[in-house]
């Protein structure tokens, strides 16, 4: 079906070329001084509810239709550099006169998102008129001939990652729940025989098996909102979050968390007011959740909060300094620390993978291992970075790196307002 869509697509518009065409010479014979083809190209690619790009015999890119422009945003240059997309395209270019059969190619990135996308190109040969003078040949005559490669692109990535979450989740659930499931099945057949009759096993059970059934719904809950999150990772956030904002929301959450224990969390304004991101609100306040979750879970069975010393955690927010863990771009980092347990260095790394947890503690805490790797997401999409700094005994600081919008201040009304590329 995506095929032969892009094949109508591609018909309509060397349709609209060709007669388009039969018109240039005149008009350039009324008006030789001006660039008259250049408009024609564009305003034909201007038409199309497609994703579409054309390419000269050069390999330059000399038109993009603005579906193409919104749909992969800052990808279009990594696509069509990509091996697979130039060898491909010397195929087609090589096609002898005549032989239009489109060539067919998938092209996958990894970085800085994984994107998938097919490309179909196809050759014609047309009238040199119709392309930009910027994108001749020197000398060129008004009724030479070029070759242009139309290329239509279609986004294959949400089929691509939904595919692979519905792999993924049927592995990890299955591995995942194997074990509370099984101890429900083996509290049921103990109260079905030997303690049928015992009031105090019957209670006793009862609350183990409520806890297994909260533990498998809380992995059900977190495996469904984590494949959501993957869905979303190559779509950025459009909309302006005001990081005043999400830090009150923050100071809410954190008292609730830490409501009846014996847990303080302070969370510290940021320094500037009007700092703002690009970004989804829930998505990042839920980044902060989870960081603060997996602090009071894991500073709760550390020595010192047996020992009586309180648990403290710190929300901060700064402008990013010079640093080679983070990009030369203007950004802000978001810090959560603790002065929990810490973790040993050789756990770092491996944080962020699904279902990763600390030997030492994971059998002193209930989790499901994905919290760390909703957070590494959720970042990715945002476009930024995610460091974990521990060491044992002295805490943890989880960090996070985001692009901060540009300001632009306006003078009208002697205020400034955020400017979000579109």
């Amino acid at each position: 079906m995506v095929g032969a869509a892009m094949a109508t697509l591609g018909g309509m518009v060397l349709g609209r070329m060709r007669a388009s065409v039969s018109r240039v010479p005149v008009l350039a014979r009324r008006s030789p001084s001006k660039e008259v083809s250049q408009p024609c190209l564009k305003q034909v690619m201007a038409c199309l509810p497609a994703a579409m790009l054309v390419i000269n015999e050069t390999r330059g890119l000399c038109v993009v239709s603005k579906m193409a422009e919104q749909q992969f945003d800052g990808d279009l240059g990594s696509i069509v550099r990509h091996p697979a997309f130039q060898a491909k395209l010397d195929v087609v270019l090589a096609q002898k006169a005549g032989n239009t059969q489109p060539g067919r190619v998938r092209v996958i990135l990894d970085i800085p998102r994984l994107r998938v996308v097919q490309a179909v190109l196809q050759k014609q040969t047309l009238p040199a008129a119709l392309l930009p003078i910027s994108m001749r040949r020197e000398n060129t005559s008004p009724n030479a001939q070029t070759t242009l490669v139309f290329v239509d692109l279609y986004d294959e990535t949400d089929a691509v990652v939904a595919e692979r979450q519905h792999t993924d989740f049927v592995a990890f659930a299955s591995h995942e729940l194997r074990t509370p499931l099984a101890a429900l099945l083996g509290f049921i057949e103990t109260l079905q025989g030997p303690a049928a009759d015992d009031p105090v096993a019957q209670k006793e059970f009862l609350e183990i098996m409520a806890q297994q059934a909260k533990r498998m719904q809380n992995l059900l809950n977190s495996l469904l909102y984590l494949s959501r999150v993957q869905m979303q990772e190559h779509q950025k956030p459009r909309e302006a979050v005001r990081l005043v904002d999400l830090f009150d929301q923050c100071q809410t959450e954190g008292d609730l968390l830490a409501a009846g224990l014996p847990v303080t969390v302070d969370v510290q304004p940021p320094e500037n007011k009007s700092w703002q991101v690009a970004g989804d609100e829930t998505q990042l306040l839920q980044v902060v959740v989870n960081l603060v979750e997996n602090a009071i879970k894991y500073s709760l069975v550390s020595e010192k909060t047996k020992a009586g010393k309180p648990v403290s955690i710190t929300i901060t927010c700064q402008q990013a300094e010079a640093d080679q863990r983070w990009p030369s771009a203007p950004g802000i980092v978001l810090s959560v620390t603790d002065n929990g347990p810490g973790i040993p260095a050789r756990h770092l790394a491996r944080l962020t993978e699904r279902f990763y947890r600390v030997a030492k503690t994971a059998a002193a805490v209930q989790g499901s291992g994905l919290g760390l790797a909703i957070v590494q997401h959720i970042v990715s999409r945002h476009g930024g970075r995610f460091v974990v700094e521990s060491a044992v005994g002295q805490g943890t600081s989880c960090h996070i790196w985001l692009p901060l919008l540009p300001l632009v201040a306006d003078h009208s009304s002697n205020c400034h307002q955020t400017v979000l590329q579109t």
